[in-house]
């Protein structure tokens, strides 16, 4: 497979600079070597299945790009149809709030590989794909061709994506989509979803979404008509060139079970956006977590937590300076040491937005070594919309080498209902 993705030579152009790719190359090495296992075996069987495989949404459950040093920390990802047969994907960026603010459609012939630098997105080029292929077969292709001459986005549409992902009034709407860290390093989180036909490119407030459930997973009519073909896979890494380092892992596959996931009141991936109805026939997402975190010996760099979380409801734009309702999300969180003693961390928003990246010191823990329980419930925690999660340590030792790995999850959702 790394022969496969080696043959796009920009991602060497990708990793920004050859002195950059020089510094990584050993860091990179180990890394692969390191999370070659991150997905390991499927954690639940009978339909419900999280686990390394293919599937037909992937979650890329967290990005960061500095926009203003080009080897500050970016993000890299890769997209691959693993299955036979030709498929049109749609890719939709999500701000830390779970709010949609770009889509664009992706051509992926049988077995290829698709890589996309997350920051070359928000200097308006998207992946160009399908060129001198006949798409006449999906439709909205050939009106929408995925093929592009970037730059794609216009100024406008670069702006607003900016400040939609640092939590800012943009040129073209002057309502916040995202949290405001003070900073200028872009957050959020990518879906990929395999569908039926081309939608186009969307900036700013993109309809063909799965925010927009009620067409988005209907077929014909014009709709993207989200497939539940199992065909996608991918990988994700984190590159910080300043401080030589580099994490990353598998992409997160939502498995499409139909013959599951059908009708009302049920955990679903998207369900949030359709009200539990189950349309989307796709897995969700576990419900709590256990995690070993280490904060230093030989990663005395640094330790964090990658969190992906479901708001649970549909949260929408609000008047910048504000958050929208569930924000911040609530958790219970316990410290436990390796003699199993598990204080609760004070506290109930360790982890209060869509996606984030949380400093192992940031939570005030005694212990440098151990491990998290975390619930993200409703009923454990008193609240109501917070329901799916992921979440994976990321380990630094200082310019030496990195490693990331998933926690391990405890409590599911796909027999338990959204709406008591």
């Amino acid at each position: 497979m790394m022969g496969a993705t080696l043959k796009h030579q920009r991602e060497v152009n990708l990793a920004r600079s050859l002195d950059m790719q020089r510094n990584m190359l050993t860091t990179s090495a180990l890394l692969f070597l390191l999370c070659t296992s991150a997905l390991g075996q499927p954690f639940m069987g009978e339909g419900c299945y999280v686990g390394r495989g293919y599937a037909a949404t992937l979650l890329f459950p967290y990005f960061e790009v500095d926009l203003d040093d080009p080897l500050g920390v970016g993000t890299l990802l890769s997209i691959t149809n693993g299955r036979g047969g030709n498929v049109v994907s749609r890719v939709v960026v999500w701000t830390d709030w779970g709010i949609p603010s770009l889509a664009f459609d992706i051509f992926l012939p049988a077995f290829a590989v698709e890589t996309i630098n997350v920051g070359d997105l928000f200097a308006g080029t998207l992946p160009s794909t399908g060129a001198g292929v006949d798409l006449s077969s999906f439709p909205g292709c050939v009106a929408n061709p995925p093929a592009h001459n970037n730059p794609i986005l216009n100024a406008n549409h670069r702006l607003q994506l900016r400040a939609d992902h640092l939590g800012i009034q943009g040129p073209s709407i002057t309502t916040c989509a995202g949290a405001n860290h003070g900073d200028l390093i872009a957050r959020g989180y990518i879906t990929v979803d395999v569908v039926r036909q081309c939608s186009g490119v969307e900036a700013g407030q993109p309809a063909a979404s799965p925010a927009s459930a009620a067409i988005y997973f209907t077929e014909g009519g014009g709709a993207p008509g989200a497939e539940t073909l199992n065909t996608l896979a991918g990988d994700v890494i984190y590159v910080d060139a300043n401080a030589n380092s580099a994490q990353g892992s598998e992409a997160i596959p939502i498995w499409s079970n139909p013959a599951r996931f059908v009708g009302t009141d049920r955990f679903t991936f998207y369900g949030r956006f359709s009200g539990w109805d189950g349309r989307d026939e796709r897995v969700p997402l576990p419900t709590a977590w256990d995690q070993r975190f280490l904060n230093g010996g030989p990663f005395a760099g640094g330790a964090d937590l990658i969190v992906w979380r479901d708001p649970g409801q549909v949260t929408n734009r609000v008047a910048c300076g504000s958050a929208p309702s569930p924000f911040p999300l609530k958790d219970k969180t316990w410290v436990c040491d390796y003699a199993g003693d598990c204080p609760l961390l004070p506290g109930d928003t360790h982890f209060p937005l869509a996606t984030q990246r949380v400093s192992i010191s940031s939570l005030g823990l005694a212990l440098d070594f151990g491990y998290l329980s975390t619930t993200l419930a409703p009923s454990d925690i008193g609240a109501t919309g917070a329901h799916q999660a992921w979440i994976q340590p990321s380990l630094k030792a200082g310019s030496l080498f990195s490693a990331s790995f998933n926690g391990t999850p405890t409590e599911f959702l796909c027999d338990s209902d959204p709406t008591p």
